[in-house]
């Protein structure tokens, strides 16, 4: 019996210590959020400029998403400039008045990169030797201290930020590729000159619908008026590629653009030849 009360008592001054313990930390106070770098709302931003060493890049948000204005026309990875959009709300590790010497000490004067919304710089300099955290002034004239996550897609060529797909915006229409003729019917289904079967079909527009290139780059020098054309047309769009290459790699030429798509050459040969048909087995 003596030995019962014993375990009673011991549960109870355990119950009694964690009630405790939970109170003390209720009780603590609490740590501050950190500031954010700039009370910017990313609905109002409508234009981005990121600049690094001779590099300018412009981008401008319209009614079908962001596009890239400088140095290329094109559509662009909606991710990397969410990433952009984020930087406002960036916390502040910690935060400097700094002016003249300090600035070239920091690497803001000039600075490694730059990033405007709208109106309003952000300039990036060194990275700190000692948690590896980025110098940042803001248009106040303060140099704060964030998490390292965004200069190197500053610092990235202008081709790292187009949009990889293939495909332009709208709904598609016709696909004129190397031999074949791929377009709508009147009742929204896809025929094929020269014929092909309904499910190798849909499989072969599947292909293109999910298309996107492992790498976009500059081409430089005259477009050459040899190659093999495709065209693709979407409701109120049409554009269209010349095939440099087949293999090992499949390369698409914009010819307007400058810009060549690179593709494995496993999927280049089934963006230009219809899939074979599944096995029965």
């Amino acid at each position: 019996m003596r030995h019962g009360w014993l375990t009673i008592a011991a549960l109870f001054l355990l119950v009694a210590g964690l009630g405790g313990w939970v109170w003390w930390l209720q009780h603590q106070p609490q740590e501050k959020s950190k500031p954010a770098l700039a009370d910017i709302d990313p609905e109002t931003v409508r234009h981005i400029t990121v600049r690094h060493r001779e590099t300018e890049i412009v981008f401008e948000r319209s009614d079908g998403g962001w596009r890239m204005r400088q140095p290329y026309e094109a559509r662009v990875d909606s991710y990397r400039i969410e990433q952009v959009l984020a930087l406002p709300k960036t916390e502040s590790q910690a935060s400097y008045p700094v002016s003249g010497d300090g600035l070239r000490k920091f690497g803001l004067e000039p600075p490694r990169a730059e990033v405007v919304l709208e109106k309003v710089p952000f300039r990036f300099g060194n990275q700190n030797p000692i948690d590896f955290r980025r110098y940042v002034q803001t248009a106040d004239g303060r140099v704060h201290l964030i998490e390292d996550t965004l200069f190197h897609l500053l610092t990235s060529p202008p081709t790292d930020w187009i949009d990889t797909r293939l495909l332009p915006e709208g709904e598609l229409q016709e696909l004129v590729l190397p031999g074949w003729h791929l377009s709508r019917t009147k009742t929204g289904g896809w025929r094929a000159e020269p014929e092909l079967a309904p499910e190798r079909l849909q499989h072969w527009i599947d292909e293109w619908r999910l298309a996107r290139a492992i790498q976009i780059t500059p081409f430089e020098g005259p477009v050459p008026a040899d190659k093999a054309e495709i065209r693709i047309r979407s409701v109120g769009r049409e554009i269209r590629f010349l095939v440099l290459q087949r293999e090992p790699e499949l390369i698409l030429l914009h010819p307007e653009r400058k810009l060549r798509y690179h593709f494995y050459g496993r999927i280049g040969h089934r963006l230009l030849q219809p899939p074979e048909p599944a096995s029965k087995d």
